[in-house]
């Protein structure tokens, strides 16, 4: 049962002047409800570019439920890309930091991505074509 989807009025009731309600902070529906409504349209900051100072440097977070990599490209720009390989969902590293050179090679099937985020090989067993794969994982925000 919905308590707060669509309820305005018990929403406004967990923030008052001298007392936060606990389910902002424990309640499973309150948390959907932000990420649908609050970090999933709104700018969220990952890092400072200085984090990522060389080329293939890459710093890895979660915003809201997603994993996400802020990483130097080859070109000296800063971008930031889900971490997440397109094929099977798996995090393409689960390093807090580090350098990945020029590409990234997700460990469950060796798909392999340059530092934007786009489709660098596949193994030669996988007959898909690379069109379909570079646009999903390539979701740079930058």
């Amino acid at each position: 049962m919905a308590r707060y989807r669509g309820n305005v009025e018990a929403i406004k009731g967990l923030v008052r002047e001298t007392e936060v309600h606990r389910d902002v902070y424990i309640d499973e529906e309150v948390f959907q409800l932000e990420m649908e409504h609050v970090f999933a349209n709104t700018w969220a900051y990952v890092g400072h570019d200085s984090q990522v100072a060389k080329p293939g440097d890459y710093y890895g977070t979660t915003i809201g439920t997603q994993p996400i990599l802020m990483v130097r490209h080859t070109d000296g720009t800063v971008k930031v890309l889900h971490n997440r390989c397109p094929h099977k969902g798996t995090r393409i590293t689960t390093e807090s930091c580090g350098n990945a050179g020029k590409f990234f090679r997700c460990p469950y099937h060796a798909w392999s991505f340059r530092t934007d985020g786009s489709l660098l090989a596949m193994p030669p067993d996988y007959s898909m074509p690379a069109m379909e794969v570079t646009n999903e994982w390539c979701n740079s925000f930058t």
